[in-house]
């Protein structure tokens, strides 16, 4: 049940909600790349290395093209099937940890909150990395658990269990680099000394370390570090050799290092930053977390069983929550691998909900109440800022009412069931309210509007290579990769050099075509001096060729400011 809320949630609005800028495109069009050229070592943006993140993710996408649309049909849903896949990994994590530590009911409600809270589902409907990141990281912490509560003597079942960890840490590397093995390695040291903390008076501190984290000594095993080694090392040492080993030095040295120094491209934040957007990002499970919360502290007093249970999910959430609230760079769903552990609390408040006092009960449904405030202001200003549907909104929005009138009423009654129930379906109501039809709708997405335009207007001839001074990914990926994305000065200045544009340098992929699309995006002209006028004369040229032109007027929410983007056929319009 928790993979079907999660696949549910992920799937409303993988459909409908055109390819995003920027990492989703760039990640796609990298992957339809690999798929037209058999090259499934380098990861390519158009012409470009994209040294950034390892290959898995664009493996996975490649298999889910493969056998659905295939490369040419340019349908980014099919490129968003592994996000949903590890949105349902991370759901089965999340129920898996939660089952083990706190009964089956726990486990359930812990995947099934997890699978349709808004980070999650939203990044299943995304093609890119995180989905499939928590999924694997989730197992992973699963395997860990397993690995602490074996029978220390049960030597065969310990060592299957640090295999299962080594496997999922390779994966994990694979997918997204050090974050799953810090996640684990920080998990397991952060269990490993609040049991010998918790345990210090009755033996002293270092003996009680010695025996807290002896069993971690299974993850010595040698056919765990074999396996991950063997799952990551074939492709890194090719993609290195194949790069002249540039993916490692620009992995970590301009896209990792800047990140631990500095808000990186602009985002940046506070320390606290995620902790503001939890009643955001956790929403609608919001309602369970102070009680989760009051679960723990009262597991943590009584000891024993459920002292060890919240030992593990602190461990296996804190530590991974404060790195990224310490690190300058912060975007929401860095802290997605901790979402597993937080849901196994809120979990742990809905079925301890009976001796649940009344302050932390009517605490979530604040929690809740303000989440859907936010998040329905949010829709209703998408809407009526960037021309979206009424009519959708109206529906969207009478729904998440209605439920969210169900789970108030519902939160104060003596057993949780009701509520959760409402709690997940209200969350379901918001993707497909969002996700689904309010953001389908609007007039955000030039990319878009573009590729339907010069459809319906024949604007390109078969074959004809695209310039555009519009340079978001998702344009790249809407008209099939054969886009030179490039500045507007450089474009003039080579333009006006030669007729019809015989100045300027094609990339080898556009040479000996006799007709070309030309794409001017007018928010990014200069406003004075020889660079203005060299790019009216620009515009003007283009107008005065083009056999055949048209407009777009959209909003680019990447740069935060309206677009209005000409297309000009130039040469033959047969």
């Amino acid at each position: 049940m928790a993979c079907l809320v999660a696949a549910a949630a992920g799937l409303l609005g993988v459909f409908t909600l055109p390819v995003l800028d920027r990492d989703e495109a760039r990640y796609a069009q990298a992957t339809a790349q690999m798929l037209q050229t058999a090259d499934f070592v380098r990861i390519r943006f158009l012409d470009e290395d994209r040294n950034k993140k390892p290959v898995g993710v664009h493996w996975m996408q490649s298999a889910a093209v493969a056998v659905t649309t295939g490369e040419a049909a340019r349908d980014i849903w099919a490129y968003r099937l592994p996000s949903v896949l590890g949105a349902m990994l991370a759901a089965l994590g999340a129920a898996l940890i939660a089952g083990r530590l706190l009964g089956g009911r726990a486990g359930l409600y812990a995947g099934m909150l997890l699978g349709a809270s808004v980070l999650m589902g939203a990044e299943a409907g995304i093609a890119k990395t995180d989905a499939m990141l928590a999924g694997a990281t989730s197992l992973g912490l699963y395997a860990l658990l397993r690995l602490r509560l074996a029978d220390l003597h049960d030597r065969p079942s310990r060592r299957v269990w640090a295999i299962v960890l080594w496997a999922f840490l390779g994966l994990g590397v694979l997918i997204k680099g050090p974050v799953t093995p810090l996640v684990l390695g920080l998990g397991a040291v952060c269990l490993a000394a609040l049991e010998a903390w918790s345990s210090r008076a009755d033996t002293g501190l270092a003996a009680a370390l010695r025996r807290a984290f002896a069993w971690l000594k299974p993850l010595g095993f040698w056919p765990g570090p074999l396996l991950a080694a063997l799952i990551v090392l074939p492709w890194l040492i090719s993609v290195q050799i194949a790069t002249d080993g540039a993916f490692l030095r620009e992995a970590l040295g301009d896209d990792l290092g800047p990140k631990l120094i500095s808000g990186d491209e602009g985002h940046g934040g506070i320390p606290g930053f995620h902790l503001l957007l939890l009643p955001l990002t956790l929403f609608p499970a919001t309602l369970f977390l102070p009680a989760g919360v009051a679960a723990v502290r009262r597991a943590l007093r009584a000891g024993g069983a459920g002292a060890l249970a919240a030992h593990a999910l602190i461990a296996f959430s804190l530590p991974v929550w404060l790195m990224f609230e310490l690190l300058p760079t912060k975007l929401p769903h860095y802290v997605l691998p901790a979402f597993p552990a937080v849901m196994a609390v809120c979990a742990w408040g809905a079925v301890e909900w009976a001796r649940t006092r009344l302050i932390w009960k009517a605490a979530g449904v604040a929690l809740s109440l303000a989440g859907v405030a936010i998040w329905s202001a949010a829709l209703g200003w998408f809407t009526f800022t960037f021309d979206g549907g009424v009519a959708a909104l109206a529906l969207g929005l009478t729904l998440i009412a209605v439920l969210t009138l169900v789970q108030a009423l519902t939160a104060f009654k003596r057993e949780a069931a009701g509520a959760l129930l409402a709690t997940v379906a209200l969350g379901l109501a918001w993707h497909g309210g969002g996700r689904g039809l309010v953001m389908p709708g609007t007039d955000m997405f030039p990319a878009r509007e573009a590729a339907l335009i010069i459809e319906a207007e024949a604007l390109r001839a078969p074959g004809a290579p695209v310039i555009s001074t519009y340079t978001e990914p998702s344009l790249a990926f809407s008209l099939g990769g054969a886009v030179q994305l490039t500045d507007i000065a450089d474009l003039a200045q080579a333009w006006l050099a030669g007729p019809d544009g015989a100045g300027f340098v094609l990339s080898p992929q556009f040479e000996a075509h006799g007709a070309m699309l030309v794409i001017i995006d007018h928010s990014r002209l200069p406003r004075e001096g020889e660079a203005a006028a060299q790019a009216q004369a620009l515009v003007d040229a283009l107008a005065s060729q083009a056999c055949r032109s048209a407009a777009v007027e959209s909003y680019n929410y990447s740069r935060g400011r309206p677009v209005r983007l000409t297309l000009h056929r130039i040469g033959p319009c047969g």
